[in-house]
């Protein structure tokens, strides 16, 4: 029988563009518009989250403010409030704990979880192998998580932490997307170098 501890039981949860998600709940009228959070434009500083709507743009977490509002001056530029930010992620992480034994925060919008040995707990008898087992446990946490706090989220799980990460980026939004052992060449063939953790 092959060990649960080369299945793909490590999940990455991402909270999709974050701060600006957390700022659409104050203010829904933010939703479907192009949003900066970060330094306001005329002021030194970088972009701390943008929204989908102003990627198209090319416009980056971490990039200065200046080149952003040159890209995208149209957009809505938000200073934030990171004391909300947090408040949030607590909550996400109190929801995360409900599913899995282990959850590590590793950015206040990133987590990982483990899954190992979890499979009995959560079997239903309609799923057809204990890796879709834990793959719909990961779609009921990833949907309560948008039913109760109104965050969308994107997860990936795999045999390692780097897999997971970038099975969750390709997830995004709003997805999860399961690499399977054995699938991991296969996947990250086609991604870009950049996609690594830790390289781009």
């Amino acid at each position: 029988m092959e060990s649960t501890e080369s299945k793909a039981r490590i999940c990455c949860l991402d909270l999709d563009t974050f701060f600006v998600s957390v700022e659409r709940l104050k203010r829904p009228e933010l939703i479907g518009k192009p949003v900066v959070v970060g330094a306001l434009p005329g002021n030194r500083g970088v972009v701390t989250a943008a929204s989908y709507e102003v990627r198209k743009f090319g416009v980056r977490s971490g990039m200065p403010i200046a080149e952003a509002y040159r890209l995208a001056p149209n957009a809505i530029y938000l200073p934030g409030h990171h004391g909300a930010y947090g408040r949030y992620a607590a909550q996400v992480k109190a929801i995360l704990e409900r599913f899995s034994p282990v959850v590590r925060t590793a950015s206040i919008d990133e987590f990982f979880l483990d899954f190992h040995h979890c499979e009995a707990m959560y079997h239903k008898r309609e799923d057809t192998d204990d890796d879709a087992t834990i793959e719909r446990v990961v779609r009921e946490m990833r949907q309560t998580i948008q039913d109760e706090l109104g965050l969308p989220a994107s997860a990936g799980l795999a045999v390692s932490r780097p897999i997971a990460k970038m099975a969750s980026g390709s997830a995004k939004p709003a997805g999860v997307l399961m690499v399977r052992r054995g699938e991991e060449h296969a996947f990250v063939a086609e991604l870009p170098v950049r996609r690594w953790p830790g390289i781009g």
